[in-house]
This record gives C-alpha cells, structure tokens and sequence, in this order.
C-alpha cells in the first residue's frame, strides 16, 4: 500500500463514473446528476478555474468514492458503505481553506475528521432534502395571472437575487450567475420585466435559491411548480434542499405533494489562514463570533 493521495478524475472517464451512480435508482440520483452538471458545464467551459474532482488514489471504480470542490463548495459521495474510503479522502483535503460541504449525508465522519485534523467549525446547518417523482410534477396545472409571465432568468437578475438571498457571502453573486448561464431556471415577471419570483438548479440537481419580491403573493408556489414541471419535462426527478427551521418551504413543498427522504448539513468549517473565501462574514451576518 503506497500512501493515500487524492487523484483527480480525468475528463474522459466522467461518463463513466457518472454512471456508476444508476445503481439502486434514485438511491445516488444526486451524485449522478452532480457528475452530469460537471459534464454539461466542461462544454461552456474546458478549464473551469477553482474546480477539482477527486477520487481516492484513482479508485473511483471499485467505490464510488469523490469529492468534488468547486470555488468554496465541497461536495462528498461513496458506494463504500464501510464509508474508509471517504473518511480517507477527507483527511487528504487542504483544511487550510473554508469550505462548504453542501448537503452532507455524513456528518459524523466530516466532524471526526476535523476533530483528528484540528479543524474548527464554523456553523453546521441542518437540512431536510425533500423529494418529488417527476410523473408527479408532470401533473401540475400552471395557471400564470394575467399580467405576469414566466420564463428563464438572464444572467443580469443575478445582483437582485444575491442582493435578497439570506445566503449570501463573497463569491455569491458569481455563483448565482453561473447557475442562471449554464442551468435551467425559472423566473416570474410583470409586464414590465420586473423579477417578481425566482427558482435556480443547483450543480447536485436540487431547487435552490428560491426567492420572491413580495411574500404571501403566491409567487413562490407559482415558480415551484413551473419549474417543477420543467424539469419533469427534461426527464428530472425533483429535489430540494430545506432548513429545518424554514417552516414556510416546508409548507410549500410539502403542499405540492413532495416528501422528506433525508436530513443532510450544511457544514462550513473556519480556515487556519489568511484566504480569499473566508467563513467570518458569513458568521458576522449570524452573529456568530
């Protein structure tokens, strides 16, 4: 056994680890879609800049096991139920930096490896990923009031969106407009083209970013099932990502027949030195010292 080291995965074999991921279906539905994005965004761009994909000494066929980072997201998966593999990888990450582990399924592992690592947390977000058959999202009856319309966000809403997003830290806006350039999306607009309601895809395949200009419109429920619906129609099962504590999402997902399938964490850790993306103003707007 030589020693541990993270090997990135190489461009012409996404496909098929992509589609390693088909196994007990939807089980890993959000790590496959998580390599297609990768796949779908290597076309708009070859070298995208701050984006990493790792496997574990290239082993990435015999468990499953990656973890991508992209700009300050970290994203983790494995078919090793033993889980060493992903624990193994882990420990190779350059802790140094502040990261986000979005949507995490393992966070026992992630704090015992910051725990043997030194890492500091910086905040731990629990989440419930909420789950709808697209057969039943291909059901929905979208009626638009008169006089709004919707249709695909442009990448000039991104300021207004990261401007309201209760989420947002350095970087964001970039991200968003990302997410608007190279993603489905789903806008609601007066007759003017005024930005009334908005819905992004998120790189692991999930709703996010849901947002409205005006509360208790019913704007919200009206970009959730358009694009709901959209998605459905491009062969998408359906997945969002909902703080525990955001009992209005719950409400409105839950209403339109989507149900909880599992709690994940949101984990940011605190970098050990002086960096570009650093956790503090996001713990600044918490007010978390």
């Amino acid at each position: 056994m030589g020693e541990d080291r993270l090997v990135e995965i190489p461009r012409s074999d996404w496909e098929e680890w992509r589609d390693l991921y088909k196994r007990d279906w939807p089980r890993h539905e959000i790590a496959f879609n998580l390599v297609q994005n990768y796949i779908n965004w290597s076309k708009h761009d070859r070298k995208i800049k701050d984006l990493v994909l790792y496997s574990l000494n290239g082993s990435w066929r015999e468990n499953g096991t990656f973890v991508i980072i992209d700009r300050i997201d970290l994203y983790m998966h494995t078919l090793d139920e033993s889980l060493d593999t992903l624990r193994r990888a882990l420990e190779l990450v350059d802790w140094d930096y502040y990261y986000v582990a979005v949507m995490c399924e393992h966070e026992a592992l992630l704090f015992d490896t910051f725990k043997k690592l030194n890492v500091r947390v910086g905040i731990g977000r629990a989440n419930t990923v909420y789950f709808l058959p697209k057969e039943e999202a291909l059901k929905f009856n979208v009626t638009v009031p008169a006089g709004l319309r919707l249709g695909s966000l442009e990448p000039g809403h991104a300021k207004i969106m990261t401007d309201l997003w209760p989420h947002r830290e350095r970087g964001s806006e970039f991200s968003i407009e990302r997410l608007v350039r190279w993603n489905p999306s789903m806008g609601l607009f007066d007759e003017q083209g005024n930005l009334l309601g908005w819905c992004l895809l998120t790189q692991p395949g999930v709703m996010g970013s849901l947002g409205v200009i005006e509360q208790r419109k019913g704007y919200g429920k009206l970009v959730v099932m358009a694009f709901a619906k959209k998605l459905a129609e491009m062969g998408r099962n359906l997945y969002a990502s909902i703080l525990v504590e955001n009992e209005p999402s719950k409400a409105l997902f839950g209403g339109l027949g989507f149900k909880p399938i599992k709690d994940v964490n949101w984990i940011r850790n605190r970098e050990r030195k002086f960096v570009e993306w650093s956790v503090e103003p996001y713990l600044a707007a918490l007010g978390i010292s």
